[in-house]
This record gives C-alpha cells, sequence and structure tokens, in this order.
C-alpha cells in the first residue's frame, strides 16, 4: 500500500519547552537519574527562565519584569554584585507560572522603581 504525497507532507510540531521535558524525562530514564534531585531547583538565570516560560525572548521576560508583571521580591529575585547598576535577576519558574496564569486584572502589577544611577546608565544604553 503507497502512501500518498500530502500524508508525507503533514507534519506535527510540539513546543519547544515540551520538547526540552520530553528529552529529559527520557534521558533521565537512561540514566537512572532521579528526577527529584534535578527538580529541586526553583531560581533560574533570565537566559533559561524565559525559555522555561515558553516566551519568546528574554527582552520579553525583562519588560515582564518592567512592567510589574513579574514583581522583584516574589517571582523575581536580583542578585547583581552590591556595586554593580546592572540588574542581574534571577526568576522562581513556579511563582512566575502562576502569576502569569492569572488573568490580567488580578496581577498586582507594580512597575519595578528604577534609581537614578539605573536610569542614567539605561539612557547611555549600558544596561542589559
Amino acid at each position: 500500500m503507497e502512501e500518498s504525497p500530502s500524508y508525507k507532507l503533514r507534519e506535527r510540531f510540539i513546543p519547544e519547552s515540551q520538547l526540552r521535558d520530553a528529552i529529559k524525562t527520557i534521558l533521565a530514564e537512561m540514566l537512572g537519574v532521579n528526577n527529584v534531585i534535578q527538580s529541586s531547583r526553583q531560581w533560574y538565570d533570565t537566559e533559561l527562565a524565559y525559555s522555561l516560560l515558553g516566551l519568546n525572548s528574554v527582552k520579553q521576560l525583562r519588560e515582564m519584569v518592567r512592567s510589574g508583571t513579574l514583581r522583584i521580591g516574589h517571582e523575581v529575585r536580583d542578585v547583581r554584585s552590591p556595586d554593580s547598576l546592572v540588574p542581574r535577576y534571577q526568576f522562581h519558574i513556579e511563582k512566575c507560572e502562576q502569576q502569569l496564569a492569572l488573568p490580567p486584572e488580578k496581577r498586582e502589577a507594580r512597575r519595578t522603581e528604577v534609581s537614578g544611577k539605573e536610569r542614567a546608565s539605561r539612557k547611555y544604553g549600558k544596561i542589559a
């Protein structure tokens, strides 16, 4: 029985985050690694967090912090060194997912206050 050409063209796509989860699960099973140990990590840097949350870019995640959708001290923490002007955010994935699951009108959005030094560094393009 010969397959039709249209059958060969149909492909199924899944989100990248779902694919990563599936690969992690399969590799953990193959290697005999305990998933409980790996899942104990709660805070992720921006570069990993955006993809774990299913967002399109790091910029999109940072804008959620600036707009107050994700709040410093709740879903986000700033782990920069004391003398640094550039924030280094880490995100609690579970808390971020809970906040983003709420309807927009129920979220407690508070714009992130920006210090004078940070404002100046943004003006001159030094903030990421």
